[in-house]
């Protein structure tokens, strides 16, 4: 009698059936900021104005210090208002340090510097509903 070796050989199917219910909450805050200034004679240098942060106040009437402004991320954006007219956004550039727009203004206007900035919070919940696994084995 030879001597050999036996092998099994199975094959596994497994099924997965249910439902899985996932719920996400997404919360974005805004966060606005003013800051009000008044231009100078000292602002305006070959046809541009810029405001240093230290010329600008916030809600609040305090000053702003030195690289006190407040430059929005990817996540917002800022708005120009001269005299209450909103200023096209290719006309100024905004630093931490000062405002520069690219045109002379009138000494005496009143610049108005909207900064907004967004975050958003998700948070998901997951639920199985019924969740079966049934694996059946077959022989080969």
């Amino acid at each position: 009698m030879s001597s050999g070796l036996i092998t099994l050989h199975l094959t596994a199917i497994s099924t997965v059936s249910g439902t899985i219910t996932t719920t996400t909450t997404t919360t974005i805050t805004p966060l606005v900021k003013r800051f009000t200034a008044t231009v100078v004679i000292g602002n305006i240098l070959s046809g541009v104005t810029t405001i240093p942060s230290t010329s600008f106040k916030d809600d609040s009437g305090a000053n702003l210090p030195a690289n006190g402004l407040t430059v929005p991320g990817s996540n917002g954006y800022y708005n120009v208002f001269v005299n209450g007219t909103l200023i096209a956004g290719g006309l100024t550039t905004l630093t931490t340090a000062s405002l520069a727009i690219n045109n002379a203004l009138t000494i005496g206007v009143t610049v108005v510097l909207e900064t907004l900035s967004f975050t958003a919070t998700s948070s998901s919940t997951s639920t199985t509903n019924n969740l079966v696994v049934t694996t059946v084995i077959q022989s080969i």
